[in-house]
Parts: structure tokens; sequence; C-alpha cells
């Protein structure tokens, strides 16, 4: 089985491996770095060093963990670099965190559920259960979306029993369903503030996520209204 490093340390940007299976153009590894997508977060894009030359990582399968590639391919048995493209993974990191601040807000403040998300690089657009919003309502939860970054608490990751988060109404706000195959539930906490269920990468501090902005909102539906953000330029 593959260990996966971003499930512990989601900062390792270089790492080895060995090369353990390669069907077509997709290379499995030992161990990987490469977040392989899910829960709105993309997958993540690097290259793979070698011997003979470079691979590059295009995609992850998300299914079978093979790191999709273009150009040359190592051999099975050999030991390979592999180097994450850290700057559009940390931005995603970043933003991925504003994403759990923005819905445990909504959550706590209004009572509402995230329904859908999408990241990219420093920005997002993130899906609610609200019946109705105005501009008002959005910048609000922006706002204090904000203010509990300026806070600057602390991001953890660890791993619960099945039955414990079963037992937590709190961290059931996506369809258990999904999780039903795991035995142990990842989840992220915010320390004093929010915790959720979620296999993606996050910063360790919320002000490493730089201020959020409200670019527009959206209704998608009747109990579906979506939220456009960007994050600012980190200096």
């Amino acid at each position: 089985m593959t260990e996966l490093i971003y499930l512990e340390d989601p900062y390792v940007k270089e790492f080895k491996a060995k090369v353990e299976d390669i069907r077509g153009n997709e290379v499995f590894l030992s161990r990987t770095a490469f977040y392989p997508g899910g829960g709105g977060q993309p997958a993540d894009s690097g290259t793979l060093k070698f011997s003979r030359g470079n691979a590059r990582v295009i995609s992850v399968n998300r299914e079978s963990l093979g790191h999709v590639t273009e150009g040359e391919l190592p051999e099975i048995g050999e030991e390979i670099t592999g180097i994450i493209d850290w700057d559009r993974r940390y931005k995603i990191m970043r933003t991925h965190t504003a994403v759990h601040v923005l819905s445990g807000v909504a959550y706590q403040e209004f009572g509402v559920i995230i329904t859908g998300n999408q990241l990219y690089e420093g920005r997002a657009r993130l899906d609610l259960s609200f019946d109705s919003m105005t501009r008002e309502l959005a910048e609000e939860i922006v706002e204090k979306s904000n203010e509990i970054i300026g806070k600057n608490l602390k991001v953890k990751w660890y791993f619960i029993p099945k039955d414990e988060f079963l037992n937590n109404p709190k961290l059931m706000r996506v369809n258990p369903k999904l999780y039903e195959k795991y035995d142990r539930i990842r989840v992220v906490e915010i320390e004093g503030f929010d915790i959720q269920a979620d296999g993606g990468t996050h910063v360790k501090r919320l002000r490493e996520i730089g201020k959020i902005t409200l670019e527009k909102y959206q209704s998608k539906g009747k109990k579906n209204k979506r939220i456009y953000i960007t994050l600012e330029e980190q200096k």
C-alpha cells in the first residue's frame, strides 16, 4: 500500500520513493506527497526525477494513486525523487483552509452546511445550504471569517475511529456514505473554532491564509447559494 505523506505532513515538497509499477503513463510509487484530488481540491502536479531524466506529473489517478506523467518513464524498482509544484500546492492549501473557515462561520452563525466546493490557486467557490442570500449576508460571512483568520488559530489534522465520527453530528457535514469504506476518519481541526472530516492539505496557522475577499454570490437552487472568494497575494 502506498504511503500517503501528505496526510501527515502537507509541507513536504520533495521526497524519495521506489517505483513499484508502471501502467501506460501512470507511475506507481511506494510513497508519495502528491495529493490525488478529492473534496473539491485538485490533484498536485510536479516532477519525478530519476537516473535517466525527468517525468512531468500532470495529475494523479484518484482511484489507483498512479502518477499520470508526460515524458520519459523511470524503470520499475528504481528510486525516484518526487518534487511537488510547491507554489501551486501552497496556494491551494491556503484556499482549502480558507473554505474551512468560511464553512465553519456559516455553520456556527447561521446553521447551514456546505453542499459543494471547488478549490483553485488562491480562489474558490463555496456552495452553502441557504434558502436565500443577499450581498450583505455574503459579506458578513467573509468579514467574520477574516476576523477568525486574524486570531491566527492553530490548524491540526488527525484520525479518529469511525464510531466517534458517526456519533458526532457536528462532524457529519457531508454525506456519511462517502466514509463507509474507511475504518478511521481523518479530521481537520481549527483549534477553538471548528472541526470537520477532510482528507486534503491545509496550512498550520490561519494567518497563512491571508485576507479573504468576496468576488460575488449566486443562487444555484432553492437550498444552494454559491459564494466566490479570492485570497490576497502574499508578500
